[in-house]
């Protein structure tokens, strides 16, 4: 969407248009991504965020070009920000989690900007993913991973395709635990329905994953009731599948 410099709209609970200004010093419009706000949204609450501060949204390609940019990234196109986010003590969350839980909400493009990992950049860019880390890598020429839980050896949260992985496998599986979904690892799970009543740990899991993504369905008790199915149904909706029991495509939003 296309938004005029002076727009002061309210975006979502946390994000206003200001904060996305291009930072060239010249008063023209904005574009961004809804998909984009409806991401950091998730993000602010997956990490319990008191604040996420916009460091860099929009860029026109001058502006892009003079912060070192090609002129034609994801910032031009209203699909990226980078920003630094703050925890409940009002200290600032190291990237390294926040690329571990941006990664599970589903932003394709994910990059730590600096040597003392307080930034960070996200996109929700089509195509190839792309991770990086220029702490370790200047510029944003490559990808240096294709699973940030992995690569930062994060160990205080599970990767929860690792874990689905492991679920799956004490159902009758026989897939690799790596962590990626796979095209064995999304047919494992389109044998199974998630429908009102059922327990289990496969719900479990189904239940954390929603409450990740930003469709509250309270406690992860395993127990598929109405919180967990009106969430099922918000994410069916939000993503233009079929309202009714989770299935199919519905698992390739929940391990993308």
């Amino acid at each position: 969407m296309i938004y005029n410099y002076t727009d002061e709209t309210q975006l979502s609970a946390h994000f206003n248009v200001r904060e996305f200004r291009c930072k060239c010093g010249r008063s023209h419009d904005i574009e961004l991504n809804p998909d984009l706000i409806l991401k950091l949204e998730k993000l602010y609450r997956a990490l319990d965020c008191t604040k996420i501060i916009v460091t860099s949204g929009y860029r026109c390609s001058d502006h892009d070009k003079a912060v070192g940019g090609n002129g034609y990234g994801q910032h031009t196109k209203g699909n990226a920000a980078d920003i630094i986010c703050y925890d409940q003590d009002g200290e600032i969350i190291n990237t390294k989690k926040i690329a571990c839980r941006a990664q599970s909400i589903g932003f394709r493009g994910i990059g730590n900007i600096d040597r003392t990992y307080t930034a960070i950049h996200v996109d929700v860019r089509t195509g190839a993913k792309w991770y990086g880390d220029e702490a370790v890598r200047g510029g944003t020429s490559g990808s240096v991973t294709d699973d940030f839980y992995r690569y930062y050896a994060v160990t205080t949260e599970t990767n929860p395709i690792s874990e689905l992985q492991q679920i799956l496998n004490a159902k009758g599986a026989s897939l690799a635990v790596d962590g990626i979904a796979g095209a064995k690892t999304r047919a494992e799970c389109y044998r199974y329905t998630i429908e009102p009543g059922d327990q289990g740990q496969l719900t479990r899991w189904v239940q954390q994953r929603l409450n990740t993504l930003g469709f509250d369905c309270g406690a992860t008790d395993g127990i598929a009731g109405t919180l967990t199915m009106n969430a099922i149904h918000a994410l069916q909706k939000s993503s233009g599948h079929d309202v009714g029991i989770l299935k199919n495509s519905d698992w390739d939003i929940l391990t993308n």
